[in-house]
């Protein structure tokens, strides 16, 4: 199974530094984990809705990258729980599977991936394709 991941080219590899850095909606800082979306569009997605920054000020470091989830056992969730962070930082402290997928917060149908790094199963997850990536201007359109 595939999983893509659109961040900036110092955050473009599996070591989840980012997510242990500063934390996320489903981890707490120091808590390394990978955010990675069920989709390439979604990934676009799941990044645009964060950036505050008109287009013409964006970094034009950002990267596509595809990941290759190989036999790594997956758990899902159904549902976003009351508490997302802490159900993820009990998530990576139980080691119960390497990846979790989660529905999107943007678009609850579409699920995205957490994958853990530390997990001993997550070995066999890899990076297979990355490409430099620039966001459509249209993406800021006001409606």
């Amino acid at each position: 199974m595939l999983a893509w991941r659109l961040c900036r080219e110092s955050f473009a590899d599996l070591s989840g530094e980012g997510a242990r850095r500063y934390g996320g909606r489903w981890n707490s800082p120091g808590r390394p984990l990978i955010y990675a979306a069920s989709t390439a569009a979604l990934a676009v997605l799941e990044v645009r809705v964060h950036l505050d920054l008109p287009p013409e000020l964006l970094p034009d470091d950002y990267v596509l990258v595809t990941i290759d989830l190989g036999d790594a056992a997956i758990e899902a969730v159904s549902a976003i729980p009351e508490h997302p962070q802490a159900f993820g930082d009990a998530w990576l402290n139980e080691q119960r599977s390497p990846v979790l997928q989660v529905p999107s917060a943007i678009v609850p149908e579409s699920p995205n991936f957490l994958i853990n790094p530390a997990h001993t199963e997550a070995s066999g997850v890899r990076i297979v394709q990355r490409r430099g990536f620039e966001f459509d201007r249209r993406l800021w359109l006001a409606g």
